[in-house]
């Protein structure tokens, strides 16, 4: 499954580093950063604690490939 995503771009925007980040949705910083590189696709339930973090749907921070 090919999945782009803004979370850095965002998540620089809400003032949150990749380590304070990563505490608050129960992960490393090293998963945060994989999840910014598209190195990792992240599980759905990683997906909603992202998304409830930052306040938005799923949606706006993760997208397929190719689809607008």
């Amino acid at each position: 499954m090919n999945i782009t995503n803004s979370l850095k771009e965002i998540r620089l925007d809400s003032g949150f580093s990749q380590k304070e980040f990563a505490e608050m949705c129960e992960v490393s910083r090293q998963t945060i950063h994989a999840v910014e590189v598209s190195k990792y696709t992240p599980s759905v339930e990683l997906a909603l604690k992202i998304a409830q973090h930052l306040e938005l749907a799923i949606e706006e921070i993760f997208q397929l490939k190719g689809k607008k």
